[in-house]
């Protein structure tokens, strides 16, 4: 008669667990009666999703993280920015669209863009060692997901004190059914002047 006691049983257990954190982190794909069990960001299947929630509509934007000089209310500082300004300019896109943003890094160190708030794909998601290998200095990596919910929302670096050097800027995203009418007492007051 075999004895399984408690130890033996983690062990087993954490073997199962290791073997799995293995092959997961292998990148390749495991599947069960033909069904894969991982779906890189590159799969059909992530594409067709995508194509599903827009509805074609691609806005191109190319931000530089660059060093600058920023006047900050008088007082002029070097600092790093996006394009020359602290805060960035805005992006601005209506749900469902395309953004693809080429990030251009003219920086002394590493940097990203994290989109701040957003549902958006993983590959996306900006965040150095984590989702993305970090940006060099002197290269470039163009982030490309869909805007799916109006809102206002931002985007910043995961990297380091960037944020607070300066590398930030709003991300609004319009929703395309608003009306965008003058609000009822804002036209009373017209009427009356």
């Amino acid at each position: 008669m075999s004895s399984f006691d408690r130890r033996s049983f983690l062990r087993g257990g954490l073997l199962v667990a290791a073997g799995a954190a293995v092959s997961a982190c292998s990148g390749t794909a495991v599947s069960t009666a033909g069904v894969p069990a991982f779906v890189g960001p590159s799969a059909e299947q992530v594409r067709a999703a995508e194509a599903a929630r827009h509805p074609g509509a691609v806005r191109d934007v190319v931000l530089t993280a660059q060093r600058a000089l920023v006047d900050l209310g008088g007082k002029v500082v070097d600092t790093w920015s996006y394009d020359g300004r602290v805060p960035g300019a805005q992006i601005r896109v209506k749900a469902g669209e395309v953004v693809r943003a080429r990030m251009v890094n003219r920086l002394p160190a590493d940097t990203s863009v994290h989109w701040h708030g957003l549902a958006l794909r993983n590959d996306a998601d900006g965040v150095p060692g984590v989702t993305q290998p970090p940006i060099g200095a002197g290269a470039e990596f163009t982030y490309e997901f869909t805007a799916p919910t109006p809102g206002t929302y931002w985007f910043h670096p995961h990297s380091g004190p960037q944020l607070d050097r300066g590398l930030y800027a709003p991300l609004i995203v319009e929703d395309p059914h608003e009306p965008l009418s003058t609000p009822p007492s804002a036209s009373r007051s017209a009427a009356i002047g």
